[in-house]
């Protein structure tokens, strides 16, 4: 029962992050923390898998379809954002040694709740955008978003969206497409890292449940691609603000319930 709830969870959360450029990740880590079954790094650990195989399928897909990429911002930033994934699961490696697990994810609800929450806001309108075109500054703006998305446990995709709305002057659309391909790389320093730093071992008792959400990832990849290049920018705005506001909804509840759970 549990594995199908978490299919449908991939499912959901892999089509939302190709078709507006959430990733997944920033679904499943407060849905799955939400339903308590598995300890932060299990739940890191599925969301890293799910959201990695989401970005190969989705990039692949844009990539066959001739959509096309200013490969200086995506090789940059993407620099960047694998030496920010490092960092970022250093400082939550360094948290949970000497935090509770409970602590540890309310720090994790409320940040990303206050994150989401000024993500949306800049979304929802049109707002001023600039168009950076140094490297330097470019890597910088990876390194960043690497930090927060690993940091987090969370796939980056919200706060990509923003960020190339932002200095690139993208569209919510074409921010998408390059949001789940710097994902790729994210969570690719992310996988790395947990390996690195744990061994395999502790993840080997998921192969059951890799086996039915890693297709849910595929095929969630697949579908939100495909959607993507269908609807337009306005309709992906407004599907976008509107996931935004009920995960802060939802981040909130988990923040303030591992803060009872505390007491």
């Amino acid at each position: 029962m549990l594995i199908a709830i978490y299919s449908l969870v991939i499912l959901a959360a892999t089509t939302l992050g190709a078709f507006v450029g959430l990733g997944g990740g920033v679904i499943i880590k407060p849905v799955l923390d939400f339903i308590g079954a598995e300890p932060r790094m299990q739940v890191d650990f599925l969301s890293a898998v799910a959201v990695f195989t989401m970005s190969i399928v989705s990039t692949a897909k844009q990539i066959r379809n001739k959509v096309s990429f200013e490969k200086n911002i995506i090789l940059f930033i993407a620099a960047g954002s694998i030496a920010g994934g490092f960092l970022g699961s250093l400082c939550m490696d360094s948290l949970s040694a000497v935090a509770d697990q409970r602590i540890v994810r309310c720090i994790q609800a409320f940040a990303l709740a206050i994150l989401l929450t000024a993500v949306s806001i800049y979304v929802a309108k049109d707002r001023k955008s600039f168009h950076i075109k140094n490297n330097f500054a470019i890597l910088l703006v990876g390194l960043s978003l690497g930090f927060i998305a690993s940091f987090l446990g969370i796939g980056g995709g919200p706060i990509n969206v923003a960020v190339l709305t932002l200095f690139f002057s993208m569209n919510v659309k074409e921010s998408a497409v390059y949001s789940v391909a710097i994902i790729f790389f994210s969570q690719l320093s992310k996988l790395i890292t947990i390996f690195a730093s744990s061994g395999i071992q502790p993840y080997a008792h998921q192969w059951k449940t890799l086996i039915f959400i890693l297709p849910m990832a595929v095929l969630g990849g697949f579908i939100g691609s495909k959607f993507n290049r269908k609807f337009d920018d306005k309709l992906i705005r407004k599907i976008f603000v509107a996931v935004m506001i009920l995960l802060i909804i939802l981040n909130i509840y988990n923040g303030i319930f591992q803060l009872l759970s505390i007491q």
